[in-house]
């Protein structure tokens, strides 16, 4: 089955005058699918990512994930959706700043019905991403990298169907850049399907799929 199909998605944006960064995008999603969405900053990369993931809402078209159509959803069951199946990288860390980086995961952990999949064990996760040493440290004692690396642990908590990583790599030096994208292949790998949105064409070459955001549509490279 898909795990996400848009269809004519349209976003608006009144800022004085109308401006439409999405005009008719296209896209499906597969098990397995690792993208990367290309294009320069400001061009709609972000809107995409969050309109997808159902922070934002469409002006037009239609958003299936698994089969379920979101415009059906109510707002409860958005956020349930959200916190099972979809895991989010945004350059916003948006961690929880009274809570250490463990407590941080084990917080997500707990967040919405599992849906009958395996959740992930903080400890590994932890270990994964270089932070075992950095469990106990609060958000503002991490560094922007061990942020960003903090945040892609979380998102996996869940085992989520969709990925969805916006410039994942940066604050990243060269060799937690190349680690990230490696985390991403396995999750493909799993049947997940990863969304990365990237100036950075070197990085993006390393997906099984390169797309182009261009003048408010999808284009493959």
């Amino acid at each position: 089955m898909e795990i996400c199909k848009l269809e004519h998605i349209r976003k608006d944006y009144h800022m004085g005058e109308l401006v439409t960064p999405l005009k008719d995008v296209d896209l499906t999603l597969d098990p397995g699918d690792f993208l990367a969405i290309e294009g320069p900053s400001g061009i709609g990369k972000s809107t995409l990512l969050y309109v997808m993931g159902t922070l934002l809402k469409n002006d037009g078209g239609s958003i299936i994930i698994e089969g379920e159509d979101v415009s059906t959803l109510s707002d409860d069951e958005k956020a349930d959706l959200r916190a099972t199946k979809i895991g989010f990288i945004f350059q916003d860390s948006n961690l929880v700043q009274a809570l250490t980086l463990k407590e941080n995961l084990e917080f997500a952990r707990k967040i919405g019905k599992a849906d009958g999949k395996d959740l992930r064990n903080v400890d590994e996760l932890l270990e994964r991403f270089g932070l075992s040493d950095r469990a106990n440290f609060f958000p503002h004692q991490l560094s922007g990298g061990q942020r960003r690396r903090a945040v892609a642990a979380r998102s996996l908590i869940h085992s989520p169907s969709l990925i969805l990583a916006d410039e994942p790599t940066n604050d990243l030096d060269e060799h937690w850049s190349n680690e990230m994208i490696s985390i991403f292949k396995e999750e493909a790998a799993r049947g997940a399907a990863v969304v990365m949105v990237t100036h950075n064409s070197e990085r993006s070459r390393q997906a099984n799929r390169r797309m182009r955001l261009e003048n408010g549509v999808l284009v493959e490279i």
